[in-house]
């Protein structure tokens, strides 16, 4: 009996570690290679602390079974950085910051869909003023009528006189897009569109001074659209009890749907990364990538570029309103020339995103 516990805890070893790993690749292979692998990105918290607990199962039975958990689970270390932070650095605190920065989905200021007429145009605008960014990138920026207009939220503002706002789509006169608004002067600016979605992407040049030129791109790539009942289904634990016949068909339509959204974001990020790549200025990448850190869309965008989180972000950071206790999809990503002094999520609840703040200097 005792050797078939074993070898069932064996068993149960061997398929958590290959779990692990399969989680890994999903960050270095596009889900149009193989498409099921982002599916065990999404697991990897899970899977890590299953490993972990099985190390320690093995490491009090005595056997050297707890090498192959052992083994994952310090091979995931890196990864476990942009997840969790531990208070950053003192040295963070003798940082002079030069730029104020924020990224944020405001969910269509409330007024996007058919359900709501609450607008939060002036909270985020009054959130803004009190915060005194350099730059704001807006994810779901919309419009709905003359007197909700870009203008009218742009004259709501002090302190950012300069923007860029691109509508990636237009239903029955409501705009829906991405803006970004800047204290210092925009020279340049771009739309990188993406096929068949209202998903999309800008660049802006903004001067910070003479001959120091800034591209900042507001990026929204695609999200899942899960319907009510499936999110249902994935938050709530209960819907999977109580006599319910129909969670599996749910979770069929749920599991296509994010299929289909890891493909389009695939595609998405390799196009953003070139264009990212061929950037004259230093660069700085804000917004909504509906991806989590272990994901081909992360690692791709990321690049050569720095997280604002992992340099300065403390414990579990949720960008995304959910039951889930850390949900990051959305970021503030940089060049190498800058180092952050802060990075924080304010609890504004004005969106089923929350914003996030990040103060850079420049690297020593």
């Amino acid at each position: 009996m005792r050797r078939f516990a074993h070898a069932i805890l064996l068993c149960l070893t061997v398929l958590s570690a290959a779990g692990l790993i399969l989680s890994d690749l999903s960050v270095y292979v596009s889900p149009e290679r193989v498409w099921f692998l982002p599916f065990f990105g999404l697991l990897f918290a899970p899977l890590l602390l299953l490993n972990f607990a099985l190390l320690l199962l093995w490491a009090i039975l005595r056997r050297w079974a707890l090498l192959l958990p052992l083994a994952v689970v310090l091979l995931n270390i890196g990864f476990v950085r942009t997840l969790v932070q531990l208070p950053p650095d003192k040295k963070n605190a003798t940082l002079k910051p030069e730029l104020k920065l924020l990224s944020y989905n405001v969910n269509l200021f409330g007024i996007g869909y058919v359900y709501s007429d609450i607008s939060t145009y002036a909270q985020v605008a009054g959130f803004m003023n009190h915060e005194k960014f350099d730059v704001a990138c807006l994810q779901e920026f919309h419009t709905r009528s003359e007197a909700e207009s870009e203008r009218q939220f742009a004259q709501r503002l002090s302190g950012l006189p300069h923007r860029h706002v691109h509508y990636s789509a237009t239903r029955r006169g409501r705009r829906f897009g991405l803006a970004t608004f800047s204290r210092f002067p925009i020279v340049n600016r771009g739309n990188i569109e993406f096929p068949n979605t209202a998903n999309a992407a800008i660049f802006t040049d903004v001067v910070l001074s003479a001959g120091d030129t800034l591209r900042v791109y507001n990026v929204h790539l695609q999200s899942v659209r899960l319907g009510d009942r499936e999110r249902d289904l994935l938050q709530d634990e209960r819907s999977w009890y109580g006599g319910r016949q129909d969670y599996s068909r749910v979770l069929r339509s749920a599991s296509g749907k994010l299929r289909i959204a890891f493909l389009i974001r695939a595609r998405q990020v390799d196009a953003l990364s070139q264009h990212m790549r061929r950037s004259p200025h230093a660069v700085v990448v804000c917004g909504d990538f509906n991806d989590t850190p272990i994901s081909y869309t992360y690692h791709t965008m990321r690049g050569n570029l720095c997280d604002a989180f992992t340099e300065a972000g403390r414990g579990l950071m949720s960008t995304f309103v959910s039951l889930i206790p850390s949900f990051r999809i959305d970021y503030i990503l940089y060049s190498s020339r800058f180092t952050a002094a802060t990075c924080y999520c304010p609890n504004l609840s004005c969106s089923d995103h929350y914003p996030v703040v990040c103060r850079l200097a420049t690297r020593q």
